[in-house]
């Protein structure tokens, strides 16, 4: 059960250690770095390989350049020995179509051909058989071995009907070339392995002095023979190369059993340049075609160069690549793990100390910041954590402020009942002495203390505030001898508007005590109004007013929430204009509270309050 519970514990590390944000960095910047440098490695593999088969086509056109011009040598030589074999008396001879005086004389005269025959192939290597096939003696020809005499109609009416004599009739005097033939097409004899491939040039003939074509001129070239001019250094495992026609056929090649059969990769089903190459696959091998066009006929070169033969130098390349590679991958991870370690580790730092803030430890912060995004998130955080324990301690300022507030209360509280018992008895004793004058003042001292006692709510509406007002100016006025005027001036719908109890009657008792003029007479009005979405009550009174120094003491403190000195008791008497400042704000906010305006005589003070209905949760 132990082991199991700790292989739990260390499968649950390791997926911590993945979580990490720095292994998934680390995770994330190497699988790119693989797929980029995979790519990268791809693309050099591939252009490398591209370079190789466009050097290998350079190479295999100056080489096809060179054999083309070969084989046009070739066929020139042919073409100009061909011309000179007609000049022979004999050959003229036999191809004009006069009969002969007696058979002897014939076959002295094929006898002079043949011999003209011997004598060209035995100077002439290249040359392996010659042939003249005349429309009315048959054909005559045959090489330094075997000598073909055809009399046969038969014969002479098949080739007479085959492609190279229309191709050679229609072409004269010009030479055509035909290929793909066999050696037994011109002596049935020649079967079996002697049974050789031949490239025919044939011509059409005519006598010197006659207007049309009366005879065709063959000369054969051997087909190892034109092999031999380009497969004499290609190795095997180099590819084959051969010769193919216009209908694809291989009528030349560097392996003879390839000679007759069908070119799967024929040009002209590609392209009709005289030059390029593609690449094919044959039997799960891929191959490289290159074909290029002869000048003397419609026949193309074609090599096909299997791609292996790159292998050594793509190989080669491969493995320096490799090499390169692992390398990099090597330096990039070492360098990726120590750089991002280094640039994460402000992160770990700010979660720790996120940490230990959650687990109550306040005012904690960085002293040594990075100049970079993260250091941004530290400074804020410094800021946060400093603020929440100013927060906190400005928190505990206000619970303090309050509770001393309450203290303070609950020493003036006087049990009602009692007070208002012995106000009925004062009430009773001056009715029965008839003293009006002190009944009326019991009376609006009990309206005064009744909202005190009646309620414990410390929010009321600011009707029944100026109704405390009226009570509370009808005693003073029985006590300074009606020199005492109040009025004031409050549209019906702010009425109804709530603010904290008791705020104005220490203000009418700053003016009454501190502000009255030597005649003791005092005019007191109240404003309400609205500015900015918020509520102005102003006291107004007609008294001494503020000395301009003091005033301006008075604003800088109440602003800050400085509590008054001594010297300013004369203008603030009682709990006066701190406590009053001082409640508004706990209970709204510092934005709000009292400022005493400038103005020509007498004296002002302004309450800024939020708009309220109901309760000071309800902010207008």
């Amino acid at each position: 059960m132990k082991k199991l519970r700790w292989r739990k514990i260390q499968k649950i590390k390791k997926i911590g250690k993945v979580q990490h944000l720095g292994t998934q960095l680390i995770v994330f910047f190497m699988a790119i770095s693989i797929i980029v440098f995979s790519i990268a490695s791809y693309s050099l593999y591939s252009f490398m390989l591209g370079l190789i088969k466009e050097q290998n086509e350079k190479l295999l056109l100056q080489q096809f350049q060179q054999l083309d011009h070969n084989i046009h040598s070739l066929v020139g030589d042919v073409d100009r020995l061909s011309k000179l074999f007609l000049l022979d008396d004999h050959v003229q001879n036999y191809i004009q179509n006069t009969n002969m005086n007696t058979e002897i004389d014939m076959i002295d005269l094929k006898k002079a051909i043949y011999g003209r025959i011997t004598n060209f192939i035995s100077n002439y290597n290249y040359i392996h058989s010659i042939y003249i096939i005349s429309d009315t003696r048959g054909a005559l020809g045959g090489n330094t071995t075997q000598t073909l005499v055809h009399g046969e109609q038969a014969w002479t009416d098949r080739f007479f009907q085959s492609d190279g004599y229309e191709k050679a009739k229609q072409a004269f005097p010009n030479l055509i070339i035909e290929g793909g033939i066999k050696e037994s097409y011109y002596n049935p004899y020649n079967v079996g392995q002697s049974d050789g491939n031949l490239v025919s040039l044939i011509r059409g003939v005519r006598p010197i002095y006659e207007p049309r074509t009366t005879a065709t001129l063959v000369f054969n070239i051997d087909e190892t023979y034109l092999a031999s001019t380009y497969a004499a250094s290609l190795d095997m495992a180099e590819g084959d190369m051969y010769i193919v026609n216009e209908q694809g056929v291989i009528i030349s090649a560097n392996r003879a059993e390839q000679v007759g059969t069908q070119s799967p990769y024929s040009p002209l089903q590609n392209s009709y340049a005289n030059f390029g190459s593609y690449d094919i696959t044959r039997d799960h091998e891929p191959l490289q075609v290159v074909y290029y066009k002869l000048q003397d006929a419609n026949w193309y070169l074609v090599r096909e160069v299997p791609l292996t033969l790159f292998s050594e130098q793509i190989t080669a390349v491969q493995r320096i690549m490799l090499i390169v590679f692992s390398l990099s991958i090597l330096v990039i991870f070492c360098a990726t793990y120590f750089w991002l370690r280094k640039l994460i580790r402000p992160l770990h730092l700010l979660a720790h100390k996120m940490k230990n803030v959650s687990q109550g430890e306040l005012g904690v912060t960085f002293t040594t910041i990075p100049n970079n995004e993260f250091g941004m998130v530290m400074r804020r955080f410094n800021e946060m954590s400093l603020s929440i324990v100013e927060l906190l301690r400005s928190n505990n300022e206000i619970q303090e402020k309050r509770r001393e507030l309450e203290i303070e209360a609950l020493q003036y509280q006087i049990n009602p009942h009692f007070l208002y018992n012995t106000l009925n008895m004062i009430r009773w004793m001056a009715s029965a002495v008839k003293a009006d004058h002190i009944v009326n003042s019991v009376v609006a001292l009990g309206n005064i203390l009744r909202p005190v006692f009646a309620s414990k709510d410390t929010m009321c509406s600011l009707r029944d505030e100026i109704n405390y007002l009226e009570n509370y100016i009808k005693i003073i006025n029985y006590r300074f001898n009606n020199t005492i005027t109040f009025t004031f001036d409050i549209e019906p719908s702010y009425l109804d508007y709530r603010i904290p109890r008791f705020i104005l009657q220490p203000l009418i008792e700053n003016s009454t005590k501190s502000g009255r003029p030597d005649d003791n007479v005092i005019d007191i009005a109240i404003e309400v109004y609205e500015q900015d979405n918020d509520l102005w009550i102003s006291v107004i009174d007609s008294g001494r007013g503020f000395d301009p120094q003091m005033r301006e003491q008075l604003n800088n403190q109440l602003q800050s929430g400085d509590s008054y000195t001594s010297e300013q008791q004369e203008y603030s008497s009682g709990v006066g204009l701190y406590n009053v400042n001082k409640r508004i704000q706990l209970y709204f906010g510092k934005e709000y509270g009292i400022q005493l305006p400038q103005v020509p005589y007498g004296a002002e003070v302004a309450i800024h309050l939020p708009r309220l209905l109901e309760s000071k949760d309800h902010i207008l």
